[in-house]
């Protein structure tokens, strides 16, 4: 019967666990001390000071947020479907299956809108006027290492190998692998909230990883309606750097 609705569960979780430990133990100075992280002015001090050392700033492209799981996953992918190109296209999010047909396009659009609108961006930063040089920067990092390496870890991988293994798989039937990949995705946020807000500010760890899972339940949708993690890329990308660009300036 679980067959039906959910298809592997094993490598996924595996994946997730590599990701969470690592992440727990670089932010447990901060929790443990509560000392707040700020996530905008830790992004752009690094890149700011990656600047001065081209090499430097390469490797906080290439070697940032989840890049470095990136690259595992699709040199474990490669030598597992090195003859079947497409299964690898398909276990990394790459397929195009419109599930609504000439429909699929816009209820993307409108799946953005919907989060763009209950996070609050979309009216906030049409406020926001133009912010300095450095921005150029942050937005090729919200884009690469950011959007591009988690929305292919997990929406790509993780709830690929989730989707129940036949053909007719539809929303309905999608749902607890959508779920799962979403629980998994705000887990993986939850070592950095907590250093952001502290253990004795749980209530907005809870408010803050409640509007992550969301975000994800939102993105599984929109991958189940492509099978192609771009249109994922797409909305991420916009989301992390409006983020941070609203950040910077309600803090000037």
């Amino acid at each position: 019967m679980m067959s039906k609705y959910l298809g592997d569960i094993v490598w996924p979780t595996i994946l997730l666990i590599a990701i969470v430990i690592p992440v727990f133990i670089t932010y447990e100075p901060y929790i443990l001390t509560n000392t707040h992280y700020t996530i905008s002015s830790s992004i752009t001090q690094t890149l700011s000071n990656a600047m001065k050392n081209p090499i430097s700033l390469l490797s906080t492209y290439l070697l940032g947020d989840l890049a470095p799981y990136l690259y595992i996953v699709i040199a474990a992918l490669f030598i597992v479907h090195r003859q079947r190109t497409y299964k690898l296209r398909n276990e990394l999010g790459l397929s195009w299956i419109p599930l609504f047909g000439k429909l699929t396009i816009p209820v993307v659009i409108i799946l953005a809108v919907i989060w763009f609108l209950l996070s609050g961006l979309l009216p906030i930063t049409i406020l926001i006027p133009q912010i300095p040089s450095v921005n150029m920067l942050l937005l090729i990092y919200t884009l690469y290492p950011i959007a591009v390496s988690e929305e292919f870890v997990f929406r790509g991988f993780i709830l690929s190998r989730l989707l129940p293994r036949h053909d007719s798989v539809s929303i309905i039937t999608s749902l607890p692998a959508i779920i799962i990949s979403a629980i998994y995705f705000t887990a993986a946020h939850v070592p950095v909230y907590l250093a952001v807000y502290g253990l004795n500010n749980l209530l907005s760890v809870l408010y803050t990883l409640s509007y992550i899972f969301i975000y994800g339940v939102i993105a599984g949708l929109v991958f189940i309606s492509t099978r192609n993690v771009i249109p994922d890329i797409v909305i991420h990308w916009i989301n992390d750097y409006l983020s941070i660009i609203t950040v910077i300036y309600l803090m000037h």
